[in-house]
């Protein structure tokens, strides 16, 4: 069963998607966490501003949107020529993920919102936040934030991303009791995120595949998400190497995912490059082709996102109470 979707939210879904309804979405909305990774030399502002850009530049031919921030990449990006054929979305939260040490409640910044975010053109908000489903009054506070988000979302008629995140709660981080119980945690909190009306999930893989090699365990996992939840959901890289990435991606579509946001597993290896224009050829030979690998898994195996929604009944008079 299909829900139905306004006119902002259903044309921010369609300009950030395939014509055939799926997500082949860059994810570089990273700022610290790109600053650890690249070379000293290029760590100031404008470098990683430079180097998201140059990125965007030459895989955006292989993509349906781009994720970016609003500090370092976003305007930046619109100034610098950015396609219209693809879907602009920008992160809404303030910590990078990748502080230290680990800020589990999310913060938004109080210059930055859903509505500057819908005004600058943008056609997505991306949420990221930790969360455990064990972990009550935490997960409280954060569904509050998210209930929140939701509502102006509403308000601006424009998609939200949530991107809930597992941590480890009674149990020490990459344990073997934490491994056995992330498919669980993993599902169970997209479930209740679901559960608030949020537009679309941007997930992990539901196992850990370096402890659990069986891909039919990898299959029942995603199986089991897609059945928990009635929202289209799209796959993030989490770091790991891309041949990795490639058969997460064909799982997760195969059993329903309408795509992914894809990160460091795209141009990871190309910030360890420290000639710029060695770099450059690089992402135009082998950042192009995984996109486009990655692009044709989408295509061949994913559930279109339009399985999810549909557009809200229109009559002539809709605009009088819209």
């Amino acid at each position: 069963m299909t829900k139905p979707l306004t006119p902002g939210k259903l044309r921010g879904l369609q300009r950030a998607s395939t014509p055939g309804g799926m997500f082949t979405i860059l994810a570089i909305d990273h700022q610290d966490a790109l600053r650890r990774v690249m070379p000293e030399s290029e760590t100031s502002d404008d470098a990683l501003t430079r180097f998201k850009l140059n990125v965007v530049a030459v895989v955006q031919s292989e993509i349906s949107g781009v994720l970016l921030d609003p500090v370092l990449s976003a305007t930046q990006a619109i100034s610098a020529g950015l396609t219209n054929r693809i879907g602009l979305l920008v992160e809404l939260e303030k910590a990078d993920y990748n502080l230290e040490p680990m800020p589990l409640t999310v913060e938004i910044d109080a210059a930055w919102s859903v509505q500057k975010t819908k005004k600058m053109g943008a056609d997505g908000v991306k949420l990221f936040f930790y969360y455990h489903p064990d972990d009550t009054a935490h997960a409280q506070k954060q569904e509050a934030t998210i209930r929140r988000i939701v509502a102006d979302c509403m308000t601006a008629d424009i998609p939200l991303y949530a991107e809930p995140i597992i941590y480890a709660h009674g149990v020490e981080a990459n344990t073997q009791a934490f491994v056995e119980d992330f498919p669980r945690a993993v599902i169970e909190s997209a479930k209740r995120i679901n559960a608030l009306d949020v537009d679309i999930l941007k997930l992990e893989f539901p196992v850990n595949v370096r402890h659990q090699p069986d891909e039919s365990a990898w299959i029942d996992a995603c199986a089991e998400l897609a059945a928990s939840i009635d929202v289209p959901w799209v796959l993030l890289s989490a770091g790991v190497d891309f041949d990795t990435y490639t058969r997460q991606v064909k799982i997760a579509c195969e059993t329903g995912a309408a795509g992914y946001m894809v990160g460091r597993a795209i141009w990871g290896d190309a910030t360890k490059i420290t000639d710029a224009s060695e770099r450059l050829q690089w992402l135009q030979s082998e950042g192009k082709r995984r996109m486009h690998t990655l692009a044709q898994i989408a295509g061949e195996y994913g559930t279109p996102w339009t399985e999810h929604y549909h557009p809200q009944d229109i009559s002539t008079s809709w605009f009088r109470t819209y």
